[in-house]
């Protein structure tokens, strides 16, 4: 039935003067034109009972949605969802950014997963752990895309209950995807020091996807990472005190400093000779960020390395003590500390825009006349005929 018959079937039950002026609840006529919770997925909605609208107004919404909706992709790509950290707590942003995730071309294999909660986490430590243990284990069948749920903290409890090595070399075979930042930073170290395979820095479920209006730059970013094999990111000139001029080649590692930082001297902490270190930060001040920086280096962290790349480094503090001693201080004593180059500006971290890109990849950093450009090449990528990028933004 379309929006027209349904028009009139409705005028048929009402009189004709109440007919044009009928207020009607937009879930129930998305129903009733069996648009349903496909074409909800590309609608902001609560869990309340949405406003209630003119039925002209009603009916222009749903079919702009029936539009985008026939602009969808078939879900065909085998997607994962993980929840090794802080549980989605608003049931509407896990459902939205399911619905997305469909919508874009990404077959969710067990949504039911958002809705899994122990005290902070999604799930008990042992629920957790089987996300990507069964995984390891060939229990379940890896899929294409692992992605996490969302940050927080909780993955570094999980690390000595999975089998990094099992899981690197079935990832590695079905060019399995791991997807995530933050708190995951944990999961992703310890799948490169332990199983040798890469992840993606990357956008996650809840605090992208599942947003009212999830940023269009991060989105296209994503599907960029995920479906070219030599991405590509320009950095403008920055701190040309600090870089080097000479071009580099080795495997980026690293992401969340409070992750990292944390397993510095672990088994978890990955050491690749010749490495280029990524971090970045949210809300710390910069005594802080220092003392992490110290607990990295003086557990070797920086030796053998040839590059520091920091992403975003956001909601920097005024140092308590004394202002006058800055995040420009921090970085100054980082290059006196370890005598390697340091990059800032890859557009990364705990911001509303960002740039996705392989972590434990090859990555190479080329000087240009504006700045450098980061080229990455060795990780799984999705064919991008199968994703319908808009569906990630609806």
């Amino acid at each position: 039935m379309n929006e027209h018959e349904t028009l009139d079937s409705l005028n048929e039950q009402l009189d004709s003067n109440t007919a044009q002026t009928i207020l009607l609840n937009r879930r129930r006529f998305l129903e009733l034109t069996t648009l349903g919770m496909g074409a909800l997925g590309m609608l902001s909605y609560s869990n309340s009972v949405l406003a209630a609208e003119p039925l002209t107004a009603i009916i222009s919404e749903a079919s702009s949605s029936a539009e985008n909706l026939s602009k969808s992709k078939v879900p065909t790509i085998p997607t994962r969802i993980f929840s090794s950290s802080n549980t989605g707590d608003d049931d509407t942003r896990n459902e939205l950014g399911l619905q997305r995730l469909s919508c874009a071309g990404f077959d969710i294999q067990n949504p039911e997963i958002t809705r899994r909660q122990y005290l902070r986490f999604g799930g008990t430590d042992q629920q957790r752990v089987s996300d990507l243990q069964n995984i390891a284990t060939g229990a379940i069948v890896a899929p294409k895309l692992l992605l996490a749920a969302r940050g927080g903290y909780g993955a570094i409890r999980l690390l000595e209950s999975i089998d990094w090595q099992s899981l690197g070399r079935v990832m590695k075979e079905q060019g399995t995807i791991l997807a995530g930042f933050s708190d995951i930073t944990a999961i992703q170290c310890a799948l490169l020091a332990q199983g040798y395979m890469s992840s993606l820095a990357a956008p996650m479920l809840y605090t992208e996807f599942g947003k009212p209006q999830p940023d269009i730059v991060s989105c296209q970013g994503f599907v960029k990472a995920i479906t070219n094999p030599h991405l590509i990111i320009d950095l403008p000139q920055q701190n040309n005190n600090l870089e080097s001029s000479t071009a580099l080649n080795g495997i980026l590692w690293g992401g969340n400093l409070s992750m990292v930082s944390a397993l510095a001297g672990s088994v978890y902490m990955p050491a690749p000779k010749g490495g280029i270190v990524f971090l970045e930060e949210v809300g710390e001040q910069p005594y802080q960020i220092e003392r992490m920086l110290y607990s990295l280096y003086l557990s070797g962290a920086f030796k053998n390395q040839q590059a520091i790349v920091l992403g975003a480094f956001s909601g920097v503090a005024k140092d308590s003590y004394d202002d006058r001693y800055n995040f420009d201080s921090v970085i100054k004593q980082l290059s006196e500390l370890t005598r390697l180059p340091i990059y800032t500006g890859l557009p990364f971290g705990h911001v509303a825009r960002k740039q996705s890109f392989p972590i434990g990849a090859i990555c190479h950093i080329t000087p240009t006349a504006s700045g450098i450009t980061l080229q990455f090449e060795g990780y799984p990528t999705i064919n991008s005929k199968l994703i319908y990028p808009e569906g990630l933004w609806h």
